[in-house]
This record gives C-alpha cells, structure tokens and sequence, in this order.
C-alpha cells in the first residue's frame, strides 16, 4: 500500500467515518454516506472493504497491533517517564480516530474493552516479573489492581483526548496519588 493514491483514499475514507460517528452512531453510519463524504466511488469503497464493518474491524486491528507493540515496549523500558510520553505523542496522533472507534461497542467490534484487556495483562505479565523474586508476592493475584489501572489509565487519555492534549504523565502520576490519599484520609476521619 505505497500508492500514494491508494493511502489518500483509505485516508479519506477513514477521514469519513470519523465525521461520521461525530454525527451518529455506528449502527446509523450507511456505506454510501462514507462514500459520499469521503468523494470516492462504490467501486473504491468495495475494492478495499465488503462493508462499514470491514473498514471498522481492520481500523481496529491496525489500532491494537499498534497499541500492543506500544504496550510491549513500554513494560521493557528502564525510564517509565519518557516511555510514557512517547506512547502519548503516539496515541495523540491518532486520538481522533480513537476516540471515534471507541464509540462503538458491537459484539464483534469493541476497541475500548481491548485496549482495556492488552493493558490489564500487560501490568499482570510485569507485575508478576518484577515482583517474582520475592516470596511475600509470589502468589499475589494482580487481576483487581491490573483491572484498575487499566480503567484509570485509558480513562485519563480518554479525559485528555477529548480535549485534544496530550496526556501530562507526571501530573496524572500526582493525581492519581492524590486521589488515594483523599481516599485515605476520608477512611481515618
């Protein structure tokens, strides 16, 4: 897919369904209104797609092979910081499409719950690694804390997202510690 032409056209046609799931949901999104929007011919369309289902399962795939590598490299990185900012500026580039694809919540296509599933095991795989070697965690089943940081964490990129910044990793990290603490001090009052 080096074609220039054949790049604009996916990139319209995306481009499209974006506006679209702006306007309504998925379920009234009709083929020829992507088509339409995106100023390309059924034929176009059908080269690429069987329909708006196809486009939305293979968007949703190059997302989550993306996320997952992302995910990958950031369990392996020594600056927790940096790694961070970086899988930011990433998922900032394609925080439309994210946030669009989000929306859409059908037995077969569900970005957000995925997302959710690739970043809760992925805490798990590296909670269990780092923590291997001592005895009083060994047997620790990480699922809840792994279930909660997982929510919180896209949650966050969801609140920023919306408002189309950049999610500030040593800010959030603060807040996140001061929501324990309100929580904390509550608990002792």
């Amino acid at each position: 897919m080096n074609d220039l032409r054949v790049i604009k056209t996916h990139l319209a046609i995306q481009s499209a369904l974006i506006e679209l799931l702006d306007e309504k949901p998925f379920e009234k999104v009709q083929v020829q209104e992507i088509i339409e929007k995106a100023l390309i011919n059924r034929t176009t369309f059908y080269r690429y797609y069987s329909g708006k289902s196809d486009l939305v399962g293979k968007l949703i795939k190059e997302v989550k092979a993306q996320y997952q590598d992302l995910l990958k490299k950031r369990f392996e990185s020594d600056n927790l910081l940096r790694f961070m900012q970086t899988i930011g500026n990433r998922l900032l580039e394609k925080r439309q499409l994210i946030l669009a694809l989000w929306q859409i919540k059908t037995p077969r296509h569900h970005l957000y719950d995925d997302m959710h599933t690739l970043l809760k095991n992925a805490f798990i795989a590296h909670a269990k690694r780092i923590t291997s070697d001592d005895k009083n965690w060994a047997d620790k089943n990480w699922d809840y804390q792994a279930h909660i940081f997982a929510t919180i964490a896209l949650e966050s990129h969801k609140y920023y997202f919306e408002q189309g910044k950049l999610l500030p990793i040593p800010q959030v990290f603060e807040a996140w510690i001061e929501m324990v603490q309100v929580l904390k001090s509550v608990q002792a009052a």
